[in-house]
């Protein structure tokens, strides 16, 4: 009897911990898209597109420019779903703007090289169709305290002394020793006409300068240039940055929240 209640113990024991051992879908890192389909009706088209992902461990940012440059980005929480499957939440994209929407993206061949994701859409008119894009996963290296998803809460340019507030929608991500910014900004004064943009590239942190390599960007002005910026916390959610024009003096300051 006492041997049959050990095993019976052990058998509970093995059951649990593989209950608890359960694999959830593990996506924090930076990835880049190598292939764009859309499949419907018995029928695969393949799109041209430059785009990166970045998993932190809550949140996601992508951003993607097509061969006309026109440019696609969102920024949104993540968690598992069912199976390696997870269910992404956007707060604020290209399309739908700060409308919320919540997807079920099966992902598979989740590998440390890269990963595929599936996910079935349907259109306004009601076809249903399938986006599948696969990935390769990019090399990541060390852990910074800018290391999460930031929203841009204040911007203003600093020139003599005239201060001007910039209006614009600015979300900027930090993984792995990447970094992405995406916005939408006015193409005016009149701010009835907006335009979307990106960056990706390298960064490091140390003390108060972050450091920024332009690797791909949607902003001709920008690309392979590199900057060196000043930075302060204040505390572990909110820091801001503050950028110089050698050539005019002016200062362009932006103030970040850390998303949670």
């Amino acid at each position: 009897m006492r041997k049959i209640l050990i095993f019976i113990t052990l058998l509970a024991c093995t059951f649990a911990a593989c209950k608890k051992a359960k694999k959830e879908p593990s996506q924090p890192g930076v990835y880049k898209m190598d292939k764009l389909t859309v499949s419907s009706g018995g029928k695969d088209s393949v799109y041209a597109r430059t785009q990166v992902k970045i998993y932190t461990d809550h949140h996601f940012a992508y951003a993607s420019m097509a061969p006309d440059s026109s440019v696609g980005f969102g920024i949104g929480s993540y968690k598992a779903d069912t199976g390696t499957n997870i269910i992404e939440t956007s707060i604020y994209s290209s399309a739908s703007l700060d409308s919320p929407q919540v997807f079920h993206v099966a992902i598979t061949a989740q590998q440390d090289s890269g990963y595929t994701q599936a996910l079935p859409l349907t259109s306004p008119k009601g076809v249903k169709y399938t986006v599948t894009e696969m990935y390769t996963r990019l090399p990541t290296d060390g852990v910074s305290k800018l290391d999460g998803v930031w929203k841009l809460d204040e911007a203003y340019i600093i020139k003599g002394k005239d201060t001007t507030k910039q209006p614009e929608n600015q979300y900027k991500a930090f993984w792995g020793g990447h970094f992405m910014f995406v916005h939408r900004y006015a193409l005016d004064n009149t701010n009835l006409h907006f335009k979307n943009g990106f960056g990706y590239g390298d960064f490091t942190l140390r003390n108060d300068t972050l450091s920024e390599s332009e690797q791909i960007t949607s902003h001709a002005t920008l690309l392979g240039r590199s900057f060196a910026i000043k930075i302060n916390f204040n505390g572990d959610d909110e820091y801001s940055q503050v950028i110089t024009d050698s050539t005019s003096g002016s200062r362009s300051v932006e103030i970040y929240r850390r998303l949670k």
